[in-house]
């Protein structure tokens, strides 16, 4: 039986998931980046057919993830690192957006403009929740919503201008995103959630392996796309 990406990264993101929730955090130091690396190492060799801006703009996403990944491993050590994966994963929303960008539809429906409140809506809605709990991170984290609101709303703008299973499966990915941080926000400024290591990092995943997954769908051949 051949054994296909998607069951591979299964296995890594519960293996990480499993070890995170008995709190090994000596080995998450290889079991969380391993998550990406297998991401990067797929699209690395699933993207090729995509245009060359394209395929180097997803790499570099990809990497600036992995970063973001790494530096919060530690941020628990000093409020540096949590501002190095910060600044990691805007820098990745932002090359995200960008790959996005080159796909988008001028004339979108009427009612998606309603979608693209409802995304702002919600990002405001978090930023003033968790605002009197920030401090001195107030702005960097006002930077990293807007940065992630840009993501996720020039997923959007794909609509109508991919195939529908290429938008549908990256704009979803951009959706689990807000959702993932959105639960880690809560959970470090707030109050504790239950099973927050298990929601944060199964939606983050998930989210990751949607937007790769969904970008690829952009030019692959129809009869490839059952395997992904």
């Amino acid at each position: 039986m051949k054994v296909q990406f998607w069951q591979i990264y299964i296995l890594l993101v519960l293996m990480d998931i499993v070890i995170g929730s008995f709190d090994l955090a000596q080995y998450r130091v290889v079991t969380k980046p391993l998550i990406l690396i297998s991401l990067l190492t797929y699209f690395a060799i699933s993207g090729k057919r995509l245009p060359k801006s394209t395929y180097y703009i997803m790499l570099l996403a990809l990497l600036f993830s992995l970063m973001g990944d790494i530096f919060l491993l530690f941020d628990e050590r000093s409020n540096t690192f949590f501002i190095l994966g910060l600044v990691s994963f805007l820098l990745a929303h932002i090359t995200y957006g960008t790959v996005f960008l080159k796909k988008r539809n001028k004339k979108l429906p009427f009612f998606l403009y309603g979608v693209m409140m409802l995304l702002i809506g919600i990002g405001m809605l978090l930023f003033f929740y968790i605002n009197d709990s920030l401090g001195d991170l107030t702005y960097p984290v006002m930077v990293y919503v807007l940065g992630i609101l840009f993501m996720a709303i020039t997923a959007l703008l794909r609509v109508g201008k991919v195939r529908p299973s290429s938008f549908l499966w990256v704009f979803v990915g951009a959706l689990f995103f807000i959702a993932s941080d959105s639960i880690l926000a809560i959970n470090m400024f707030k109050f504790e959630i239950p099973f927050s290591n298990v929601l944060i990092m199964g939606t983050y995943a998930t989210a990751q392996y949607l937007i790769v997954s969904g970008i690829v769908r952009e030019n692959e051949p129809i009869k490839n796309l059952s395997t992904l």
